[in-house]
């Protein structure tokens, strides 16, 4: 038995690394309203997204390693395209404007393979694992009811969710301890496979190993 510990504990020590992935994530989308005659300034509905991901890895074999990672994204709608309606009595009341809020937390720890050696240009690899998700909100609008202009805030409850997460990436070697990696990852909240689809983060950052 004591033999088997000492040859485990060689193997470790000839392939053991750390692999430190660091990305960031920024996307702006702006869709401009309809101008008309009788609404020559419509406004605009902004998404804009800002995240970043971290994945630690320390490879216990050439070519196995444990995972930890983290990544945290906002994302957020800022809709000032008015919407009007009229009641039965002529009364007006307008949406002047929609302020919505989603923030997105992952933290997960698995098991990664890559499929090529760290001496590589290229290293593409595979993780699976187990992950928490967690979501929370909040959502701001401004009302206009017949010239009285007042505003109401809705608060999303914070879920968390016992799920799993694939992820996909390929490290791209530049120096022997720098490269840069771009990745794929789904998460399945409440390992709902269905929704895994309707779940994934693409991420490009750097990576070092140490």
């Amino acid at each position: 038995m004591f033999k088997v510990l000492v040859l485990f504990f060689i193997s470790l020590n000839a392939y053991s690394y750390v692999d430190l992935d660091i990305s960031y994530t920024l996307s702006e989308r702006k869709v401009d309203g309809i101008e008309t005659d009788s609404n020559p300034d419509p406004g605009a509905a902004k998404t804009t997204i800002k995240g970043y991901t971290i994945n630690w890895a320390w490879y216990i074999w050439e070519y196995t390693a444990i995972e930890f990672n983290y990544s945290e994204t906002n994302q957020r709608l800022l809709d000032d395209r008015e919407v009007s309606t009229t009641d039965a009595e002529g009364d007006a009341f307008t949406i002047k404007e929609q302020d919505s809020t989603v923030i997105t937390q992952v933290s997960g720890v698995g098991i990664r393979q890559a499929f090529a050696s760290r001496k590589a240009r290229i290293i593409p690899s595979l993780a699976i694992g187990y992950a928490q998700y967690t979501t929370s909100g909040t959502t701001k609008y401004l009302f206009d009811f017949s010239g009285l202009q007042t505003s109401y805030s809705v608060d999303q409850e914070k879920e968390v969710f016992n799920s799993g997460y694939v992820a996909f990436a390929v490290r791209f070697r530049f120096t022997e301890f720098m490269g840069l990696s771009l990745s794929a990852k789904y998460i399945a909240p409440d390992f709902d496979q269905d929704t895994a689809q309707d779940n994934v983060t693409y991420s490009a950052g750097f990576s070092w190993l140490f």
